[in-house]
């Protein structure tokens, strides 16, 4: 569903609460004066408060995708208007151009000249703001969400499609929740009637009973109290009290609020103050928390993973396979990097004011990597810093995306032909891995090499053949860097342990995005930093199917998983 299209339903569906809330209130009037009893009018009134709780709800949402969608208007128009003017300019020149045609003197023919040139000048800016417009998620890193108006939202799928219909196909076991043992009841509540609803009596007789489980949580609030009890020792006079166990202030927070402000914050991405707010509604007796404690909290906690980060940029460097990547996050308005390392079932994160090689050099985990690692990433090109000796393979998702982008601007073939290539190689090699098979032979490997090779010369001779246009940097640079790149592009082929893409980085990076969208930024790059060292603890113990909570819950009691222990309970 496009915006337009959003925007025109979301309109629909308020039109129809107001006319519903109009028709209610002349019912209610109706009742008024007639004989309608208090009763019935009360719910009438509730009809027609919820409505108009729904109309404002509507109508908040129909402004916000009018204001969208006017946006979105404006910048068409202007590109549309942009590329009218330079038509125009075309027609003007033509029809200059027709009128020197007439005489060949010298000064006609210098303007002729001129003229030729502004023509294919403005033409070059026409095909430019022409493919500007035709970008999306299929040929550049734009998100689908920013897809223009007007244009068709193409969503990255690599399954393909079947006639078959939605969810749950014909003949399919059906799960549903086991009923509970009568041991495993904590509460039974009994439902019945008085008074028969069809006829009004009052002689009812049991003669059946059916049962109905229900899972719920109920929050309930404890104010405990905990004594410490001082001793005297009699051998040596020594007075003693029994450890405190954290409980350092008279009154403070127990383990399972904290934990549930963790994970508000650090798995649900929630706002500090809407954390609080969330907090102090969970039961009839309010937890009033203040943000200066919630924000706090991460700085806490933050310090007693220390070990445990330690201990995962330990293991980092000893992996035989490290994914990594960064992204820009926001910090206190500006600019800057957080990054994930990781391999599948270790994971951590840092961040960083900049996104530089000294970040870099302060996390040690590239540098102290091995010849015996290999390090898959989207071409970063920092990683072929002479000081490193790890081995580089690239992410094949990026290429085929820049491959698509270049095919779709230029129409040269060479492109479209490699990505069929690299996509028909990843579909066999996919094959022969279903059947036990863990590599190509030497002569096949030769002969994909070789494909690769020739495909790059025709391209070479395609550009050299249509210079002068606006994707003439972009494709000579596509065509060096596959050629200096080409063992690290390449490796997959020969390895089959290597992996084709660097998705795990991406999907490990996808709350960083939700983060910024739904908390906001962070207010230094020290929280930044807290909120990294959190993640690290919380991702690494959801690869090993650790629940997030249950892992705050050991961090708030004091005992926090360590690395070793979260290793040897995945096996």
């Amino acid at each position: 569903m496009t915006l337009e299209e959003a925007f025109y339903k979301q309109k629909d569906e308020l039109h129809a609460a107001q006319r519903e809330v109009k028709k209610l209130t002349k019912e209610l009037e109706t009742s008024r004066k007639g004989v309608a009893t208090d009763k019935k009018i009360q719910e009438q009134l509730s009809h027609i408060r919820g409505l108009n709780n729904k109309v404002s709800e509507l109508t908040g949402i129909s402004e916000r995708y009018k204001e969208l969608y006017e946006q979105e208007k404006i910048k068409v128009g202007e590109l549309s208007d942009i590329r009218f003017t330079l038509e125009l300019e075309i027609l003007q020149l033509k029809e200059r151009l027709s009128f020197y045609e007439a005489g060949p003197s010298e000064r006609k023919i210098a303007e002729l000249d001129e003229a030729n040139a502004q023509i294919e000048a403005l033409k070059e800016e026409v095909s430019r703001l022409t493919a500007r417009i035709e970008h999306n998620g299929s040929n550049t890193g734009i998100p689908t969400s920013k897809t223009a108006i007007g244009q068709k939202k193409v969503i990255p799928n690599s399954r393909k499609k079947t006639v078959r219909s939605k969810g749950g196909q014909y003949g399919h076991e059906k799960h549903t929740m086991p009923r509970f043992s009568d041991e495993e009841i904590t509460e039974t509540v009994t439902h019945g009637l008085s008074v028969c609803p069809k006829c009004g009596s009052t002689d009812l007789e049991e003669i059946n009973i059916t049962n109905r489980d229900e899972y719920d949580y109920e929050v309930e609030v404890i104010k405990r109290r905990h004594r410490f009890i001082e001793y005297v020792c009699l051998d040596c006079g020594t007075t003693v009290r029994a450890p405190l166990n954290g409980l350092v202030a008279p009154n403070q927070y127990g383990r399972t609020i904290q934990a549930m402000a963790l994970t508000l914050m650090n798995v649900g991405f929630v706002s500090v103050n809407r954390t609080r707010k969330i907090l102090s509604g969970l039961s009839p007796d309010s937890i009033s928390l203040c943000e200066g404690y919630l924000i706090k909290l991460q700085k806490r906690y933050s310090k007693k993973l220390q070990f445990f980060v330690s201990d995962v940029k330990k293991y980092m460097v000893g992996v035989p396979l490290l994914y990594w990547d960064d992204t820009v996050v926001f910090i206190n308005t500006s600019r800057a990097c957080m990054r994930f390392y990781g391999d599948g079932s270790v994971t951590l994160y840092t961040a960083h004011e900049h996104k530089d090689l000294d970040s870099i050099m302060s996390d040690n985990i590239l540098p102290a990597l091995s010849e015996g690692t290999t390090v898959m990433h989207d071409h970063n090109s920092i990683n072929y810093h002479e000081g490193f000796v790890f081995r580089n393979v690239e992410c094949l998702q990026h290429i085929e995306r820049d491959l698509q982008k270049l095919a779709d601007d230029s129409r040269h073939k060479w492109p479209a032909d490699m990505r069929d290539l690299i996509a028909a190689t990843i579909h066999k090699r996919k094959a022969l891995i279903e059947n036990g098979i863990l590599s190509f032979d030497i002569d096949e490997i030769d002969q994909i090499l070789g494909k690769v090779r020739t495909i790059l010369d025709d391209g070479y001779k395609e550009y050299m053949g249509d210079l002068g246009h606006y994707f003439e940097c972009d494709e000579r640079a596509l065509l060096n860097r596959i050629r200096q790149y080409e063992d690290n592009y390449f490796e997959w082929i020969r390895n089959f342990a290597i992996p084709t893409t660097n998705n795990l980085s991406e999907r490990s990076f996808r709350f960083a995005k939700t983060k910024d969208k739904i908390s906001g930024q962070f207010e230094s790059v020290d929280y930044a930093k807290f909120f990294a060292d959190i993640r690290t603890y919380l991702g690494t113990c959801a690869s090993n199917g650790i629940n997030e909570f249950s892992a705050l819950l050991r961090l708030t009691g004091g005992d926090p998983f360590t690395l070793s222990e979260i290793l040897e309970r995945a096996g």
